[in-house]
Parts: C-alpha cells; sequence; structure tokens
C-alpha cells in the first residue's frame, strides 16, 4: 500500500479575520502497485485506491462533531454551488485535549460510525474515505488545529509514529497529470527506503507505512 500526501494551504477570511486552517493540513490519497491513483473509468469512484479505506482516530479523544447525508461528487469534475458548511463534505471532528482538534473530510455517505460527545480509541474506525463536499477525486483530507471549526481556526503541526519515504513525485504538474488521465506517477524511487520515526511528510512524497499490528 502507498500513499501520497499533497499539503494544502489556504488564507480564509472569516468573520473579519483571516485564519490558516490548512497550514499543515494534508490529503491523502493512495497509489495502486502500479503507481496509478485510479484504475478504470474515471468517473467511478470504486476506480480510486483509496476510495473506501477506513479513516481511523489519531488519538483517543471526544467526537466535536460527525456530520453524514451529503451525496458523493463525481470525480474529475470540480463541484459547483458547494456552501462553506458543505465544503468538507460527510466529516468528523474530534478533540484531542489540550486546544488540539483533529479534522476528517470527504467521507462516504452513510459510512460515519461516530456521533458527537461520542468517546473514541485510538485506532477505531471513524468512517470511510470518499468524495463528498469540495472535493475533485477520492481522497481523505485531515488536518490538525486549535479551534473546533475546520475553518475558523489555525492548523496545528503534528508528528506521525513512523513511516517509510519510498520515492517523490516529480512535481504537481505530474501529480495533476496521473489524477486527470489515471496514468501511473511518474516516482523518483529512493532506495533504500527512508524511515522516518516521529515526523510529517513533506508534499509530493510517496510513503508507506508499517503492517497494523
Amino acid at each position: 500500500m502507498r500513499h501520497k500526501p499533497r499539503h494544502t494551504r489556504a488564507a480564509l477570511p472569516v468573520n473579519g479575520r483571516v485564519w490558516l486552517a490548512q497550514r499543515y493540513a494534508v490529503d491523502w490519497e493512495e497509489l495502486d502497485d502500479n503507481h496509478r491513483i485510479y484504475s478504470g473509468p474515471r468517473e467511478r469512484l470504486e476506480s480510486y485506491a483509496i476510495f473506501g479505506k477506513p479513516a481511523i482516530a489519531v488519538a483517543d479523544a471526544t467526537v466535536v462533531s460527525a456530520i453524514d447525508g451529503l451525496l458523493e461528487q463525481t470525480p474529475g469534475k470540480f463541484p459547483t454551488d458547494i456552501s462553506l458548511d458543505a465544503a468538507d463534505g460527510n466529516h468528523v471532528i474530534l478533540d484531542l485535549g489540550h486546544g488540539h482538534y483533529a479534522l476528517y473530510a470527504h467521507m462516504q455517505p452513510g459510512s460515519i460510525k461516530v456521533h458527537a460527545n461520542d468517546r473514541v480509541k485510538r485506532g477505531q474506525v471513524l468512517g470511510l474515505v470518499g468524495n463528498t463536499g469540495n472535493s475533485v477525486a477520492p481522497h481523505l483530507h485531515f488536518q490538525l488545529m486549535d479551534g473546533r471549526s475546520s475553518l475558523a481556526s489555525n492548523g496545528l503541526p503534528y508528528e506521525i509514529d513512523g513511516f517509510r519515504v519510498t520515492g517523490k513525485s516529480k512535481g504537481t504538474e505530474e501529480f495533476d497529470r496521473a489524477e486527470a488521465d489515471g496514468t501511473p506517477l511518474a516516482i523518483n524511487a529512493i532506495n533504500p527506503a527512508l524511515s522516518v520515526p516521529k515526523g510529517l511528510p513533506l508534499d509530493q512524497c510517496v510513503i508507506s507505512f508499517p503492517p497494523a499490528r
């Protein structure tokens, strides 16, 4: 299993103040064994390697909100008439404590397994990756932030316990081409792979996780 993170950043004016909620956000996508983001018709959700994969809690936490019921978008087409409150699609926000919150966005309708005020354990499945809200292809948008709002907050850095960097794409244009055409992503391989304990992957890196125990 290979994952390719894409960091996103957007300064958002909300209630007269500019926020950087997505400062350290990652759009997680998955590559198949042939380095393709999807195989089959582009507009078919099931063509995408990451579609339907579980989104899991990063820590013991309390559910702040859990929104479900929004319909999937058609991959390959930019959504229109998406309101701000629907931009995250079906999503879950967790209160991690100490003023830290986690957002999981764009999940499948009917897949959210938690409700507001639920207590969840690290590793617990929250829902399944989909393509709802402001999304052009199935992916999991994840961010840590200093407030309960996914927009009116500022992004926070975080560490992943461990991962291996197996390669790096040849740039955003190459990634966008692979996502548009369904062709293998051009990757500069890193051999041997670089093991990273306690870190955050950089943009355009291709990484893998150790098998779950």
